[in-house]
């Protein structure tokens, strides 16, 4: 895929296409605020703050980015970075998006391996764990709101949380059964 130059249609029209340099912070913000998982403060950056995508791109982008082998992020910085700056922003990104963790969780880690037994080192992990799950909570909210007026994309996604979550079918199998009744969907409201 080509780098884009221009604004795709949809995306608001003040929001030009970034550099390598500011694909390259954009990450590195998410990546640094990212705490209990950088989706959340991604869709934040990208969308709202940025407005390099809309609503329904992002969705997208994620949607592929969650069929993709790898971390969702990473592969949506990948993405984008292509999508915009062909090589050299997809490495902007994924150099932004990892370098700051990558350093915390090395000395996260040899910390933890210190004080692992510690009580208030256990009930901290557990407080951070409750907020990641309030973000992702709130990210899936958003997300919802900008599929509500796609009815085939709500019937797509209530059938396989109840393939996977309620009958307990592998993830592999759903995605094959699915993906071309969603890959139909997206093209016929291309048209």
């Amino acid at each position: 895929m080509p780098p884009a130059d221009t604004d795709t249609p949809g995306r608001d029209a003040r929001a030009a296409a970034p550099s390598v340099r500011q694909l390259f912070l954009a990450f590195l913000r998410i990546g640094l605020y990212g705490f209990g998982g950088v989706l959340p403060h991604a869709r934040s950056v990208l969308v709202d703050r940025e407005r390099w995508l809309d609503d329904r791109e992002m969705t997208d982008a994620l949607t592929l980015a969650q069929l993709l082998p790898g971390p969702n992020i990473v592969n949506v910085s990948i993405m984008l970075g292509v999508r915009f700056r062909g090589a050299a922003g997809a490495a902007a990104g994924l150099l932004g998006l990892l370098a700051v963790p990558l350093v915390l969780v090395l000395a996260l880690g040899a910390t933890y391996l210190e004080f692992a037994d510690e009580p208030w080192l256990k009930g901290a992990f557990s407080g951070v764990a409750a907020a990641a799950a309030g973000l992702i909570i709130a990210v899936g909210v958003r997300l919802a709101q900008s599929i509500a007026q796609r009815p085939l994309v709500v019937v797509l996604g209530a059938t396989t949380f109840a393939a996977i979550a309620l009958a307990g079918l592998p993830l592999p199998a759903v995605v094959l059964a699915l993906a071309p009744l969603g890959v139909w969907a997206a093209w016929r409201a291309g048209r």
